[in-house]
């Protein structure tokens, strides 16, 4: 597997050296960066979704290049690694929201009749940071690129729980490399709260180790645990869709409460990165935010959308109605 360039900086002229490519956007990215970027692409296709069926005929149906570019968030970012992927071109992507770890990851996101599945392998020839794009966009789209980046604190424990409670493989090196990077993002809160661009290289830099670590590692636990489940169950009972990262910062000051008391320290370093976490701010009603506590447990330990979820806090406490009580008050205040 080839390594990924990442430029830091600006998006001007990276389309000229390219020769012939494909775009994969939407039209707020697009128009961001369209008079920069140089050279004249092939084709521009506004991503509509994820649904496999819908990318195979983008796949089949756009012209012969010799690059794809995703310019956006996660959407357009894993619409052109599946381009790439299936046509075998060269990828160049271009955030303009640092919201999830998608251009960093060499999987691909794709939905088949509503689920989410990673498939694929491919690398990125470079990822251009544009501060500008980025900055652009309101910056709770970028804050929230924190939720994922944090989670490494209640997945770590998960991880390590779950080596002593059930024998799972655990490797100390690749938890203390984690948490070496968790401790850099915690020490730059405030620059990824205003959205500098330190702040920005702080969210890239952890989210690029945090996809090395779960490669590593060979699964995802270095950066995933109970604080996920909560986003999963939550999109399952509602059928809406969330702000990825901020339903995971709900997620890990929920699972904190459970693994370590912490919660109240847990709060106060996601508002010092500006992540919005609170349900109502994510725009969760009181009742969806009950029925998803109390279906965590059964949601991950059942085979239903997605494999049975790894073992983790939710597997040793039982959760009551008087719990979620609390806890909405305690959010809500």
């Amino acid at each position: 597997m080839g390594l990924t360039e990442f430029i830091y900086g600006s998006v001007d002229g990276v389309g000229e050296p390219l020769g012939t490519y494909a775009v994969m956007t939407m039209e707020v990215p697009w128009n961001l960066v369209k008079d920069r970027i140089g050279g004249t692409p092939t084709s521009v296709t506004m991503v509509r979704g994820l649904e496999r069926e819908y990318l195979d005929g983008l796949a089949r149906e756009l012209p012969s290049v010799k690059a794809v570019v995703g310019i956006g968030g996660g959407m357009a970012t894993d619409a052109a690694k599946y381009f790439a992927w299936k046509r075998g071109c060269s990828l160049l992507l271009v955030p303009t929201i640092v919201s999830v770890d998608a251009y960093a990851s060499h999987e691909i996101a794709v939905r088949d009749n509503g689920v989410v599945s990673y498939i694929g392998n491919v690398t990125p020839a470079r990822v251009v940071i544009d501060y500008k794009a980025i900055r652009s966009a309101p910056s709770r789209l970028n804050t929230a690129g924190a939720g994922d980046a944090y989670a490494t604190r209640t997945a770590l424990f998960d991880w390590k729980l779950s080596h002593d409670k059930t024998g799972e493989s655990y490797d100390k090196e690749i938890a203390d490399a984690a948490r070496r990077g968790l401790d850099t993002l915690v020490a730059n809160a405030s620059e990824v709260r205003k959205v500098t661009e330190k702040g920005i290289r702080t969210l890239v830099s952890h989210h690029v180790e945090m996809v090395r670590l779960c490669a590593l590692a060979g699964k995802t636990r270095p950066g995933e645990g109970s604080e996920h489940v909560f986003f999963y169950t939550l999109e399952k009972i509602t059928g809406r869709s969330f702000v990825h990262g901020e339903v995971v910062g709900t997620g890990i000051y929920l699972s904190s409460r459970f693994q370590s008391n912490e919660q109240d320290e847990v709060a106060q370093v996601m508002d010092s990165m500006g992540l919005i976490f609170r349900p109502k701010d994510c725009g969760i009603s009181k009742q969806e935010f009950t029925d998803t506590l109390l279906r965590m447990k059964q949601y991950s330990q059942t085979k239903e959308e997605r494999a049975v979820l790894p073992f983790s806090i939710l597997d040793v406490v039982d959760i009551s109605r008087e719990d979620a009580e609390e806890l909405w008050r305690k959010l809500s205040s």
